[in-house]
């Protein structure tokens, strides 16, 4: 099966992007929108104007983005605290925070046609439970570590 089936078997052609100069809600906002559809899916791709790959911004990334905003202050010091306020309060300020400062730009790149042993060799060696798919220099996909463990679970089922 991991010899046999290619990455173009699994990876998923429909994935949220943003522009680099969008905001961290424009980010969630996409993010919010592809998980309806793909409710494991926890990563935006970030592109450039000129459609160049940048890197992704993981539901990690967004939170350690969305971190300073939400501390800051007053909201831990003991004291009564409306946080449903300081919540709201804290996303909207939040909306000046750079999409570029949160980025990985260490994604593993595949080839549509490696094989499905190649997904798990890089997920292994990059640590990491997804990667993009390239053809041709532009990014047509995305396979994310529940793919590969669908396939792996499918075939151990008779």
């Amino acid at each position: 099966m991991l010899l046999r089936k290619r990455v173009w078997d699994i990876m998923r052609e429909d994935f949220a992007f943003v522009r680099e100069d969008s905001s961290l809600a424009d980010a969630i906002t996409a993010l919010r929108a592809i998980r309806v559809k793909q409710p494991d899916m926890s990563f935006v791709l970030v592109f450039n104007k000129n459609e160049k790959f940048l890197g992704i911004l993981s539901m990690w990334n967004l939170i350690q983005g969305m971190g300073p905003c939400l501390l800051k202050g007053s909201v831990l010091d003991g004291n009564e605290v409306d946080w449903d306020n300081a919540f709201a309060s804290a996303c909207r300020s939040c909306a000046q925070v750079r999409i570029v400062d949160c980025l990985q730009h260490d994604i593993p790149t595949l080839k549509p046609n490696d094989p499905l042993a190649r997904v798990l060799e890089v997920f292994l060696d990059y640590r990491r439970g997804r990667a993009v798919v390239e053809e041709g220099g532009r990014i047509i996909g995305v396979v994310c570590l529940a793919d590969l463990f669908k396939e792996i679970g499918d075939s151990l089922m008779p």
